[in-house]
């Protein structure tokens, strides 16, 4: 269950996270997980003595549960990458990728459930009242990354972020596949003000939600429900725009890589596949690894 951007969300966040760092940097970066993943909800949350123990141990447990179960479907899914990346990938395929990792992450969002459901009614008020103040503060973090000068501006700065992720997987781009990601970036109907606005919608929706079932007051079915109910309202885009918004965007994004990987060279490919072929093997050390 997903109550809000982080509590369910941060496994795979940091797991994603470490799969855009140097491999030498996965084995080491994965073992600190319950570490990362703790001082970041207190970075939101200010957790209190008496919650640390029980969240370092669910969190622990969590971590635990995810390198036995799913490091080893990662490493599947990094093996069928592998075997698609010498060759050219269309959208459907590009997309059917993004479905086998969004499977994944909602795995690791429901094994995540009785943690949520025994933190979100632990909070104060007070510490709601800084989860708020932490989302002001990432939310002006947000605008100066994504809203910050003219059109132009802002399309460059997608380019370049675009640009940085492709490179991590192929190695430098040429100035032909940037220009690629130019035109194709600059057709799309992403809109970063509707996006800022679904994201105050969310977070406001969120401490509403968490000021309603930590009041001590609800019976654990009613809390259950509650949290079941904002679950659905995060992931469901808001209205039939919304839902085509999203739709479109994510056929565009599917569209975008697949174009990309059709015009890497077979040295962009065999960097691509070496890449890939690192992280698998990390995944399964560290899977082997109790």
């Amino acid at each position: 269950m997903k109550v809000f951007s982080g509590f369910l969300r941060i496994i795979g966040l940091c797991v994603a996270s470490l799969l855009l760092a140097s491999c030498s940097l996965v084995k080491l970066g994965y073992g600190q997980l319950p570490d990362l993943t703790y001082w970041w909800i207190d970075s939101y949350i200010d957790v209190t003595d008496a919650q640390t123990p029980r969240l370092r141990r669910e969190l622990d447990e969590l971590a635990q549960w995810h390198r036995t179960n799913e490091l080893p479907r990662l490493a599947l899914l990094l093996q069928k990458s592998q075997q698609l990346a010498p060759g050219p990938i269309s959208p459907a395929q590009a997309c059917a990728l993004f479905e086998d990792g969004r499977e994944r992450f909602n795995a690791v969002t429901a094994r995540a459930e009785g943690l949520v459901l025994w933190l979100a009614p632990s909070l104060s008020a007070a510490q709601i009242d800084h989860m708020a103040a932490k989302y002001a503060k990432v939310n002006k973090e947000w605008d100066d990354d994504w809203l910050r000068g003219t059109p132009a501006d802002q399309l460059k700065h997608r380019v370049k972020k675009a640009t940085e992720r492709f490179e991590m997987l192929y190695g430098s781009l040429d100035d032909a596949q940037i220009q690629l990601l130019r035109a194709e970036l600059a057709g799309a109907s992403y809109d970063a003000r509707m996006l800022r606005s679904e994201r105050l919608r969310r977070q406001e929706d969120i401490l509403q939600t968490l000021r309603r079932v930590s009041t001590g007051n609800a019976p654990p079915e009613t809390v259950r429900e509650s949290l079941n109910a904002l679950l659905i309202r995060l992931t469901t885009p808001p209205g039939p725009a919304g839902k085509a918004y999203a739709e479109t965007t994510l056929r565009e994004n599917c569209a975008l890589f697949a174009h990309l990987h059709s015009s890497t060279s077979a040295v962009q490919r065999a960097r691509a596949v070496k890449t890939l072929r690192g992280y698998e093997e990390d995944f399964r050390a560290l899977s082997a690894t109790r």
